[in-house]
């Protein structure tokens, strides 16, 4: 599965809870899709303003504007100690669950086709590295530690059974909460 290295850019936005959209863009600067906070009701937009970043959704476009990936938190009282989201990408669907022990390392873990997926990040570590089976398969560089370089993201995908519109909107998921 070596030798496939996928290189995608995107500018988050400075402030985190902005609705507007990250474009994602391919190795020459072509638009591949973007992806988008989102809420689902005034309720949650309002609770999220009150009670910093309590809500996370996103969705993820294709070139082509049609939805391709749709998070969305799951709130229930045991979510509140650890925190769930339900992933559907096109066809499958999959729970993407925090397993951070220490808010500077934060982990995301979720299993998807027979692979188990970790996200993972370090204290003062610009990259942030999804394994398989303890293999990076994708790695996402920020630019700098403090805005705006920090807002700028290089994605660089190593399997090919990861897509940019997977890893982008996982990595803003995490990016989010963390």
């Amino acid at each position: 599965m070596k030798g496939v290295r996928m290189i995608y850019r995107a500018k988050l936005p400075l402030l985190r809870v902005s609705t507007s959209p990250i474009i994602l863009r391919d190795e020459m600067g072509n638009d591949v899709g973007e992806m988008r906070r989102y809420y689902s009701t005034k309720k949650q937009r309002f609770l999220n303003f009150i009670f910093d970043n309590i809500i996370n959704n996103v969705h993820v476009f294709d070139q082509e504007g049609n939805l391709y990936a749709d998070i969305q938190e799951i709130n229930t009282l045991k979510t509140l100690i650890r925190e769930k989201w339900n992933v559907r990408l096109r066809e499958e669907s999959f729970v993407c669950e925090t397993r951070t022990k220490i808010r500077t390392h934060p982990q995301f873990y979720y299993e998807k086709r027979n692979a188990k997926v970790w996200i993972k990040r370090d204290f003062a570590d610009s990259v942030t590295r999804f394994f398989v089976d303890q293999n990076v398969v994708a790695r996402v560089n920020i630019e700098g530690f403090l805005p705006p370089k920090s807002c700028h993201l290089t994605f660089e995908i190593l399997d090919p059974r990861f897509d940019i519109y997977e890893v982008a909107s996982l990595y803003y998921l995490l990016n989010l909460k963390y």
